[in-house]
């Protein structure tokens, strides 16, 4: 039985570990991605003598708010990476690694808010359109759906944690 779960938790660690470096690669790319989309865009505006510098301004407001989902995103698998950084070391009930896996819901759950009104309402009203628009998409529904479903997941996982505290103090 021992070696049985003995089995078992390093398989989680494993899992843990592929789970990490796969974090890394998505934290990379995304990073690139916002540096080589965003970024360039960002510098070209500010290198150009032909726009205003009203203009210039507008333009990298737009570009900050079009960035906003990502950058949320990118801090929610940095707060799951945390976590995993604990379950790779076996430390599975660890009130700190189960707070992070909530955050990381959180984060994900503000990207996809901003993803549905933040970014095209902001849009609307930095190009001085005014309105209001939402971008309601069965997959953002989705996407916001399961990122509530991880801060749900970090909650219980804190509850279970505290709980197994409990039961060791009165053992």
């Amino acid at each position: 039985m021992a070696n049985l779960i003995d089995g078992d938790l390093n398989k989680a660690q494993q899992l843990a570990k592929t789970a990490q470096v796969f974090a890394w690669i998505a934290l990379t790319m995304i990073g690139l991605t916002i540096l080589l989309n965003s970024g360039l865009t960002a510098l070209d505006i500010v290198l150009s003598e032909e726009i205003s510098w009203r203009t210039k301004v507008n333009e990298i407001g737009l570009i900050a708010v079009q960035i906003l989902p990502a950058v949320w995103l990118c801090e929610a698998i940095n707060r799951m990476n945390m976590a995993l950084k604990h379950y790779c070391e076996g430390d599975f009930f660890n009130k700190i690694a189960s707070q992070r896996v909530a955050e990381a819901g959180e984060y994900a759950t503000m990207a996809m808010f901003a993803l549905i009104l933040i970014v095209p309402n902001l849009t609307q009203w930095i190009r001085h359109n005014g309105g209001f628009e939402m971008r309601v998409e069965p997959e953002y529904l989705g996407m916001l759906a399961f990122a509530i479903f991880i801060v749900m997941v970090g909650r219980i996982l804190s509850a279970a944690t505290t709980l197994k505290e409990d039961n060791e103090g009165f053992v």
